[in-house]
């Protein structure tokens, strides 16, 4: 009976953990769609368009990390989980937390940086 017992909360043990990195991974990957959205809309829009958007200091009080490498893959990193989305190549800047300034001039969408 013990044996069958510690069975059972090794499995639901399993269970809650893999519940919680799941939980974690989506977590990620909705930063990253709040500001893979924002890079949208900006694409969608006509030149002259801008806006301020605010990125969270922290998710559930947990620093994350964010930032655009190479001006093509805007990455994620929560709890040890990365997630990468694939941005426009007429993207030029970087995101941060707290606010960032996003415009469009040119056809090119410029996150926390001066058009030139």
């Amino acid at each position: 009976m013990l044996l069958v017992i510690v069975g059972f909360f090794a499995v639901a043990s399993s269970k809650v953990l893999e519940s919680k990195e799941e939980s974690n991974r989506q977590i990620s990957q909705d930063i990253a769609e709040f500001a893979y959205n924002e890079i949208e809309m900006a694409k969608s829009v006509n030149d002259g368009y801008a806006r301020t958007f605010i990125m969270p200091q922290t998710i559930n009080g947990v620093n994350y990390s964010i930032s655009i490498i190479d001006s093509r893959e805007l990455v994620v990193n929560y709890l040890g989980h990365e997630y990468v989305k694939f941005i426009p190549s007429n993207v030029t800047g970087n995101i941060t937390k707290g606010s960032n300034k996003i415009s469009k001039a040119s056809g090119i969408i410029y996150i926390n940086k001066t058009q030139t």
